[in-house]
């Protein structure tokens, strides 16, 4: 399992890189102009979470297009082992995207001589890395299940949650202007503990149902 879950998951890697960069890199490229843009500390981790939220379904486009689904059906890889490459590509996509959240935000903050302190960073990281962890957790399994065509209307759940969240996030002044984010404490180990915890289970119970339900599925 383990050597087909690798080989799939840099096939995955690999297939989205190549057949659709724009959608790639265009989404990732936002994430930097929405830190130019809006001078508020934070906005680049913000939109990273937001960015990987709303890509998975990326991938699953490009097995409609591509009719790799039948591909899949028939390659000596097995099912499961799609399934869980295909976890570890929308894993590691939220880990570039927030990545490029955070470079952008220590450079718009040197550029505009702001105080980011570690804390508030690490802050930002937590809720981003938790946002990221429910929006693939709910997503994936929809489109196992339907594929990208039946499926899109989930991509807007996840927009309408961060949509949401952020406006709550911003009543409490964590990313508003009223404070300095050098004023933050930074979580707690057993906040992040808790938080990290519950999204690699919330991530594991996803994925078995994910194997289920694409187990079922004609392709």
């Amino acid at each position: 399992m383990s050597t087909a879950l690798a080989r799939f998951t840099r096939f995955d890697l690999t297939t989205i890189a190549r057949t659709q960069p724009l959608r790639v890199l265009l989404p990732l490229g936002f994430i930097i102009v929405f830190s130019v843009v809006f001078p508020v500390p934070g906005t680049g981790i913000v939109m990273g979470a937001a960015i990987a939220a709303v890509s998975a379904s990326i991938p699953f486009q490009g097995d409609e297009r591509g009719r790799l689904d039948t591909l899949y059906g028939i390659a000596p890889v097995g099912r499961t082992a799609v399934v869980l490459g295909r976890y570890v590509s929308m894993v590691v996509f939220a880990v570039v995207a927030l990545g490029v959240g955070v470079a952008a935000t220590l450079a718009v903050a040197a550029v505009r001589q702001q105080d980011v302190a570690w804390p508030f960073l690490a802050t930002m990281l937590l809720v981003g890395a938790g946002a990221v962890f429910v929006a693939v957790a709910v997503q994936l399994p929809w489109f196992f299940a339907l594929g990208y065509t039946r499926g899109r209307p989930m991509v807007y759940i996840p927009i309408a949650v961060i949509a949401v969240g952020a406006f709550l996030v911003g009543q409490t002044g964590l990313i508003g202007s009223s404070g300095s984010p050098a004023d933050f404490a930074a979580p707690s180990g057993a906040v992040a503990v808790i938080v990290l915890g519950v999204g690699v289970v919330l991530l594991a119970a996803s994925a078995a149902l994910a194997v289920r339900l694409y187990r079922r599925r004609q392709l």
